[in-house]
């Protein structure tokens, strides 16, 4: 039962995240590099953006709605207005009159006025506070349930009396003494401290309250509540009692005192990783150089949060000592963790004392076998440009993990090192036999992700060496992989600029005049197809190549117009115009002219 409400108790509480900001304002504005593909930008094309303009001319229609003594019309067309200013919609906010107007009718049918309350909370109506509170104390909970959390929320003090003496009395519902609870530490009311007190230290009642009652005392004050926090731990029923050292920590949410961070190092040495986690935080809140002090302990523990605090104090140091234990978090089991410790150590490479000693420990990662470590590592090393790492990512082509097999030869490609091309040409030769010879398929993890990496590669670093591999992916072939085939596509291009062999160009064109068979080519082996027309200034490439030239934004279309322009000299159409969206799912709305 108390694990189930450590649960529930914690549930509310943030993950600890690693901020995604430069490490130094001062420091180089990039950012760690993710794996992508060079062809989706080369060339560049300023496609036909989709623009969301939502139209408000059925607010007239809405408030007439609204007019009408019909309560399901009412009722529909409030929620109406609500989703219009969820969905951002410009002048909703004059319907805010109407639905006070509403919300305060004396004959009103339930449905309608709870409708009304949730829409004018949804809507952030803080200055109607006075009228929510009135319809909460009149209308009992089924507005009450509604309108309390919101006060909570803006912090508003219309229903502080309600509360304290709800607060001082009994036999009130379990929710209805939660948000109790928390009105009077959001309102900082001390009057409550003694009713508080009384809650915090009941037994007898839900985790949940009791929780609740800490928080809120510890809202109240900034000093004063470490002894009530001893006597918590002290009068626990069993050494480390989980609930009575949670309740401790919460009051102390504001002390910085010494005999506070006493007693949060205390709860580190208990067996609960949920009281390690809040222990922690609330040492990283008081000065960060706290939590280093348990570093070692805490980089192991199998709790995310315990480790992501240490990961935060750590990259707030900024020092050289420290780069080693973060450097291991680049193996975190947590996807999010680790992704966000290698963007920090990029950014604290940034800074010239611990650029070596990132690259060393960056280093030492990713000569060792464990797949998460070797991706983010790669991660790392490729956007410092590390040129050294390139023998590394060469052994990790063959790594059984697909994901790390794609990082290297991403790595490789942006690395460009013309030294690894042979290497890299083996690989790929070794993966397409094996796709030949049937052990593996476009389904294979990484293969074909891996192949479309080295393909871009070979055509960036114009490496005609793969001539023949990269040919054997342009003809139709489902089998190997759009990604694959959409690069080679790419990539002859590359391979053969300003030359336009004839069987290269008719083999290209075959690709991209297949839009009638009964399995059309892909659209974007057929858009690479053009690009690499475009390249090789395939000058019989061009009636095929303005048959494909329309104006409906395609990828295909972009790219022939491109080709048309590298063979001819002729400029390309201007942008088109973007396309106009708007919300057509209104259960209300003005008739067209054209309707």
């Amino acid at each position: 039962m108390v694990a189930v409400w450590i649960a529930v108790a914690l549930a509310s509480l943030p993950v600890c995240g690693i901020p995604s900001g430069a490490a130094d304002p001062a420091a180089a504005a990039s950012s760690i590099l993710d794996v992508d593909d060079v062809m989706e930008t080369d060339p560049a094309f300023a496609y036909r953006e989709s623009l969301l303009v939502i139209s408000n001319d059925a607010i007239p229609l809405w408030l007439e709605a609204l007019s009408r003594p019909n309560a399901q019309l009412q009722r529909v067309t409030i929620d109406t207005i609500a989703i219009a200013h969820r969905r951002g919609m410009e002048g909703i906010d004059v319907a805010l009159p109407a639905l006070v107007e509403l919300a305060g009718q004396s004959e009103l049918d339930a449905s309608v006025r709870r409708a009304a309350v949730r829409a004018l909370i949804a809507m952030d109506a803080r200055d109607q506070s006075p009228l929510l509170a009135m319809l909460a104390e009149k209308y009992g909970i089924a507005i009450s349930s509604l309108v309390e959390p919101a006060l909570v929320k803006w912090k508003s003090p219309e229903m502080s009396q309600q509360w304290l003496t709800r607060l001082s009395g009994s036999g009130a519902r379990r929710q209805s003494l939660l948000i109790a609870i928390q009105g009077v530490g959001a309102l900082e009311l001390h009057d409550a401290s003694k009713p508080l007190r009384r809650y915090l230290r009941d037994v007898s009642l839900p985790g949940g309250i009791r929780l609740a009652a800490a928080r809120s005392l510890g809202q109240l004050s900034a000093s004063g509540l470490e002894p009530l926090a001893a006597e918590l731990i002290d009068g626990a029923q069993d050494d480390g009692d989980v609930v009575a050292d949670l309740l401790a920590i919460a009051l102390l949410s504001r002390h910085t005192d010494p005999a506070t961070i006493q007693l949060l190092q205390s709860l580190m040495g208990r067996s609960s990783t949920a009281v390690q986690s809040e222990a922690l935080q609330r040492l990283y809140e008081i000065d960060p150089k706290l939590v280093l002090d348990f570093t070692e302990q805490a980089i192991t523990s199998p709790d995310v949060n315990v480790r992501c605090t240490i990961a935060l104090a750590l990259i707030d140091s900024k020092q050289v000592p420290h780069i080693a234990s973060l450097a291991t978090l680049l193996d975190d089991v947590n996807p999010s963790l680790r992704r966000q410790v290698a963007a920090a150590l990029f950014e604290l490479a940034q800074l010239p004392p611990l650029r070596d000693e990132v690259i060393s420990q960056a280093s030492g990662i990713l000569d060792q076998d464990s797949w998460r470590g070797c991706q983010q590592a790669a991660r790392v090393l490729v956007s410092l440009d590390y040129k050294p790492a390139g023998d590394r990512l060469v052994d990790l082509l063959r790594h059984p993990r697909g994901e790390v097999m794609v990082t290297a030869g991403w790595g490789l490609r942006r690395l460009g090192q013309k030294q690894h091309l042979p290497a890299m040409l083996g690989r790929a030769t070794e993966i397409h036999q094996q796709f030949r010879q049937g052990k593996l398929n476009a389904g294979s993890p990484g293969a074909v992700d891996l192949m479309s990496q080295l393909f871009q590669a070979f055509g960036q670093m114009q490496y005609r060496e793969a001539d023949g591999l990269v040919r054997a992916y342009v003809p139709r072939s489902f089998s190997l992989g759009e990604r694959a085939r959409t690069a080679a596509s790419w990539s002859v291009g590359f391979l053969y600029p300003d030359e336009a062999p004839d069987d290269l160009v008719n083999m290209l064109l075959s690709r991209l005049n297949d839009v009638e068979s009964l399995e059309p080519e892909y659209g974007t082996v057929r858009a690479m197809c053009a690009q690499s027309l475009g390249r090789m200034k395939a000058k019989a490439a061009v009636p095929d190549l303005r048959r494909f030239a329309t104006d409906f934004g395609s990828q295909v279309s972009f790219s022939c117009h491109w080709a048309i322009e590298q063979i001819t000299g002729q400029s390309s159409p201007p942008t088109v115009s973007p396309i106009i969206n708007d919300y057509e799912d209104w259960f209300l709305k003005p008739v067209s002219a054209d309707e």
